[in-house]
Formats: C-alpha cells, structure tokens, sequence
C-alpha cells in the first residue's frame, strides 16, 4: 500500500464535503495508555494531557494531530501550577524546534484522553463537556489555543495487526475548532515509531535525494493543475514533526517530573573523571604530533625548497597524498566539533550529520589496510625483493631488447627499411641499456630502504600513500619505455602530418589555419614535383616506424593502465563510506528512503493504519561518493585516448578522479591547538553521554 492509500477518504469528502469532519491522529505506538479505574461504572477522574502538533489540511474541517505524549492531569497540575509556567515551558521547546516546523504550527497542548475499560461505559461517560476533568488554566489554554480534542482509549476497542499483534487504538468523539464543536469525526488513526536518535527516522524522499530536487522531465498539464491546488496532507511539515517528536516528548516529560534528568550517581562521576584524564593525554599526544608536522613543514618549504619542488615533480602523487594526510591530521578537531549535533531536536539532521563522520572510518581503514600490507611486506622482504629483480630482468631483457632485436629484423615476414631500423633500434637498445645498468647498482642498493619506507609509511599514513609511492615508483622505473615512447610517437606523428599536407597537394587543397577548414588552391608543376619526391620516401619508410611506434605503444599503454587503476583504487579508498556501510549493515532504518502504510484496519469506523518506512539499498548509499570520484572524468576520455594512439599525440597519463579537498595550512600556537583538541573531544563525550542517557 502507498501514499494513495491514505488520501482515500479525503477524496471520497472532497467530492462531498458536508458527510463529515476528517481528522488523521499520528499515534505513537509506545504510548501506553493509563491503567484504566478497577470498577467501569464511574467516569473516569484523572484523564491524560496530550501534547503535540496541529496542523490545518485543505479546508477547515481536516486536521493533522501528530501526539507525542500523554502526561496525566493531576501530574501537569502539580508541575506547572499556573497557566505561565507551562506557556513558558512550551515557548522553549517551541524556540529550540526547526524554523520550518515553527513556522507550520507550534508544539502545544492539544486536548485529552480518557481511559475506560469497557466501550459501552465509556461512550456514555464521554458524552460530557470536552474540558472536564482539567483543571483552570487548561481551559484557559483552550480559549487561547482555540483546538482541542477529546480521545476515547477503551481496553476492548482493539485492533488487530496480524503478526504485529493486537493494539489499543483511539477514537474521536469531541474536537472543538475555535468556539465550534464538530461531533463524530472522520478519525484516521496512523501508528508510528517514535525516531530516535542512533535507531530510525523518517524521510518522504528517497536517500541521496534532496527533497527539493525536481524532475526536469516534461509534465502533464493534469499534474501541473493537480499540484496548483492546496495539499490535501501536508507531509513533510507532518514527517518533520514526526522526527523532532523524542525530544519534545523528552522535554515536556522532564518538565513535568516524569522523566527526570541524567542522575549524577558514583559510577557516573568516576566515568566523567577518568575521560577527562585520556582527554588531556591524547590532546597532549596529538599536540605534539601537530608540533612535529608544523616543524617538518617549515623545515622544507623554508631551508630545502627547491629541493621539495624537485621531489614534488619526482614523485607528485606521494607528495599530494602526505599533503592531504596530513591536513586531514591538522583539521580533525575543527572537524570533530563541526559535526557535533547531538542535542538538536531534529532527528534526521542528526543522523545525517553524523555521517559526516565517515572521514574517520575512510582513514581508520586505510591505516587498518597499510598496516597489514606492511605486516605482509616485513614478513616476506626477501621473496619481494627476488620477485621486482624477477619482474625488472622480464620486461628488460625478454620485452625490451628482444623487441628491438626482432623489429631490426624481420617482423612477423614484412620487409622494413633496414637503414631506419637499425638506428631506431640501435638507438633503443642503448637508451634501454644505460637506463637498465643505472637502475640495477641503484636498485640493489637502495631497494631494502625502498620496502622499509613502504613499511613505515603504510603504519604512519595508511595504504593510500603506499600505492602512491607505488604509482610513482612505477613511472620512475618505466621512464625509459615512456621516453622511447614519445620519441617514435613525435617521428611518427610529423611522418602522419607530412603525408597529410602532401597529399592535399595532389588534391589541390590547402589547410586554412584561420577559419580551420580546407581551402582549393592551384598548385604550380614545380611544387607537385617537389611533393612526389618528397611524399614517396615517407610513405615507403612509414611501415618501418609504424612498428616501433605500435610495440612503444602497446607496452606505454599498459603502463597507464596500470597507473589510472592505482589512481582509482586511491581514490576508492578516500571516498568509501565504510562506517555509513557499517551503519547499513547494523540497522537500516537509519537509511529511509520514502515511506508508506501498512495494515489498513477498520475498528468502529476508525481507520487504522501503521507508518513504515522503505530502506536505502547499498547501491543508493555508495553510489553517490563514486559519482562524485568520477565526476572530473570526461565522457570521451576513451575516444580521446584511441585518437592519440592513433594519431601519435600524446597520451592522458591519468584519470583526474577528484581526491579530497586539500584545506589551507593550519597556523596556531601549540597552546590554542591543544585547547581545540580537548574542548573537541570533551564536548562530543559530554554530548554523547546525554544522547544515551
């Protein structure tokens, strides 16, 4: 069943509007009913207050009642002995809700209910004034108010639900508008789950989705008309109620000396005591970790400059990568205590808030994941070591120099100019032979340092920077196969260029630079003569360095694969929400994703229906963060690389997946910094400790 099913009966009363009043109750479903008195032939004597939202549907015969609480009357008496203290009480909780639901309507008192255990007795009790049984200043609340309803629960006015079981359900029977009494109401009663924060809430819009995003497909003129009119129930105004509902119940109940506050017992006192000690030790802790990170800084930038500018153009990705790690190090309490909402009323802007926090979880797996790789690297440094030797001598002497020795030849039987290959390969080889010898007395020196930094830097930054040392190790060890790339790419993309203009000669057309178009134009004899001499040459020694061209860049391209798939797996690992998975994983109905109505009863023609909520699938919450990674990435990134293999330009050496925003260098004095970290962290504990209790 959708969102139709509870706009039934409002249709059936728009098209005729004078059979009754409509009135839909949103009912908690743990708010228990009083006991009800022992004999049923007396009326009821101590009714509960209700509290709660009232809002105007189309036209004046249809309200919204969205219950929170229900405090019995003699208790409200005794807390709030006059009418000021509870207005007051009212207009603070009112003063902490969103604008938006303050401006639709107010927290306030907005009737009573009464408790019997028969039906028969209770009809006839209730037949009465609809303030009796309140005090003085309720009724002076209602003649401020101008809304009151009157509620009948009666033990036996039961409803069942299948396997939900068997629930007590009210019923309408007074509902003064102004000085107006509307008698025998068209009651819809919907049940509904308190949200609370760390369980559930509710949301009309599927997850990801704004509420105010729209559709920018064309409309039919019906639905443009249909959504000019007045809304028959206003639901985001009634779903926001909804979910500001566990604190005004919370705080109207605290008022009224039902819930009392957060006790101060021993263990709560040795607990506050004990947190503050780790909070001054680890804002002690990372205090001096900022100090060491401002201090390397400025070591670099100040004294070795061109020397950071150097090794920033050497290995840029591990560069960028410590840079982000360590803004992410400097920024953590500013960020901890931007996202820190644990006392606001709404309960959907807390759980969305708090998954702000998934920067934590990214890191705390990259650091879980650089850890173990390290672990893995420190217990088989040997086989590691003899399987890059391996890996180097394979793509040296069996790809490298055999390539070259084979297209010198004769390749796969087609006759080349032997003259060109042989000073490209002779040019090659040497090229791949210093290359070769410079990284073997380098690599058999530093290659155990090499692994000890990739075990340092996966426990001190994490796996992100382990395979950003590892992309610019690779382009470092490749930079021999890239630069004999380019130069038989730049031969063989002006041998293109040359054939290109020369064959426009014999057409009798010219390249016009300036509109970028092809012009006729009349060449003379000498200059076709010149052309044939000069296009026939080309065009015989075009196969010899198309070869070469196509062996360079066949083994380039697999390079820069390998490259952008370390440049995305990076990327991943920064943008995966791990703790919102985590969260999914543990309890969905903090996801919400639309809601609908289930277990549509019929109780003396009450309407009874349950509100339920749809859950986000995994797609819907990780999709998001990976579109946002790939935003950057042109559609025709793949047309765009096929034209420069083809054509000889160069080719994208990356992908330009968008990593996290690199903030500007924090400067603070260790005494302000360390103040920052502590008030962070013991204000999100205190905040949290109240939230639980």
């Amino acid at each position: 069943m959708n969102c139709l099913d509870l706009l039934r009966s409002d249709l059936r009363f728009r098209l005729h509007p004078t059979m009754a009043n409509r009135c839909r109750i949103w009912w908690p479903e743990k708010l228990l009913p009083l006991e009800p008195p022992r004999s049923s032939h007396h009326a009821p004597h101590n009714p509960s207050i209700l509290f709660g939202w009232c809002f105007n549907g189309y036209g004046a015969d249809s309200l919204d009642l969205v219950l929170v609480s229900a405090i019995p009357s003699d208790r409200i008496s005794a807390s709030f002995p006059r009418f000021y203290d509870l207005q007051e009480t009212l207009t603070s909780i009112n003063g902490k809700m969103p604008y938006r639901l303050q401006h639709k309507a107010l927290f306030t008192l907005v009737g009573c209910c009464t408790v019997s255990e028969t039906t028969f007795a209770s009809e006839k009790e209730f037949n009465g004034d609809a303030t009796e049984g309140c005090s003085e200043f309720q009724r002076c609340f209602l003649q401020k108010n101008g809304i009151w309803v009157q509620l009948l629960l009666s033990g036996t006015r039961s409803v069942s639900f299948g396997n939900d079981g068997i629930r007590t359900v009210p019923l309408v029977r007074n509902l003064h508008l102004g000085h107006d009494l509307l008698e025998n109401c068209d009651c819809h009663v919907i049940l509904y789950e308190i949200p609370t924060m760390g369980k559930n809430h509710y949301s009309l819009s599927p997850w990801g989705i704004s509420q105010e995003k729209r559709s920018t497909l064309k409309k039919p003129r019906w639905i443009k008309i249909l959504g000019e009119k007045p809304p028959v129930v206003d639901l985001e105004s009634v779903i926001l109620a909804v979910n500001c509902s566990n604190y005004a119940k919370l705080s109207i109940e605290e008022q009224a000396r039902i819930t009392g506050p957060v006790s101060c017992s021993f263990f709560v006192t040795i607990y506050d005591v004990v947190w503050h000690c780790v909070t001054l030790f680890l804002a002690s802790i990372f205090t001096v970790a900022y100090q060491f990170i401002q201090c390397s800084h400025k070591l670099l930038t100040c004294n070795f400059g061109k020397g950071l500018l150097f090794l920033g153009k050497l290995i840029p990705y591990s560069c960028k990568t410590v840079h982000v790690r360590s803004c992410q190090f400097l920024y953590w309490p500013v960020f901890l205590h931007k996202h820190t909402f644990s006392l606001f009323p709404n309960v959907e802007f807390i759980h969305r808030s708090s998954l702000q926090n998934h920067l934590w979880s990214s890191i705390s797996t990259d650091l879980t994941f650089g850890i173990l790789l390290s672990i893995f690297f420190l217990a088989n440094t040997e086989p590691i070591s003899n399987w890059i030797f391996s890996i180097c001598h394979t793509l040296t002497e069996s790809i490298l120099r055999s390539g070259c020795v084979w297209l010198m030849g004769v390749p796969a039987g087609f006759k080349l100019n032997t003259e060109l290959a042989r000073v490209l390969g002779m040019v090659s080889l040497n090229m791949i032979q210093v290359y070769s010898t410079i990284w073997y007395f380098i690599g058999t020196s530093i290659l155990g340092y090499i692994i000890i930094a990739f075990i340092i830097v996966g426990v001190v930054f994490g796996a992100t920077l382990q395979l950003a040392l590892f992309l610019d190790l690779v382009r470092l060890v490749t930079l021999h196969v890239t630069s004999l790339h380019w130069l038989v790419s730049v031969l063989y993309s002006r041998q293109i260029q040359a054939l290109a203009s020369l064959w426009r000669i014999f057409r009798g057309r010219k390249w016009n630079p300036l509109r970028q178009r092809l012009d006729s134009y009349g060449y003379t004899v000498e200059q076709h003569v010149v052309g044939s001499l000069i296009f026939s040459p080309l065009l015989l020694l075009l196969p010899t360095t198309s070869v070469f061209y196509i062996f360079f860049t066949m083994l380039n391209t697999i390079i820069t694969l390998l490259c952008i798939s370390v440049e995305v797996l990076i990327s991943l690992l920064y943008v995966t929400p791990c703790y919102e998975i985590f969260l999914w994983v543990l309890n969905k109905t903090r996801f919400p994703s639309g809601v609908w109505f289930s277990n549509v009863s019929l109780a003396d023609e009450v309407v009874v229906s349950i509100l339920c909520s749809n859950h986000a699938k995994l797609g819907e919450l990780i999709g998001p963060h990976y579109k946002n990674v790939f935003s950057g990435v042109s559609s025709s990134f793949a047309k765009s690389m096929a034209y420069s293999v083809l054509t000889g330009c160069r080719i994208t050496s990356n992908l330009s997946t968008s990593m996290p925003a690199i903030a500007p260098w924090m400067k603070l004095v260790c005494k302000e910094y360390w103040k920052l970290c502590h008030d962070s962290i013991l204000e999100s504990t205190v905040q949290k400790k109240r939230r639980l209790c």
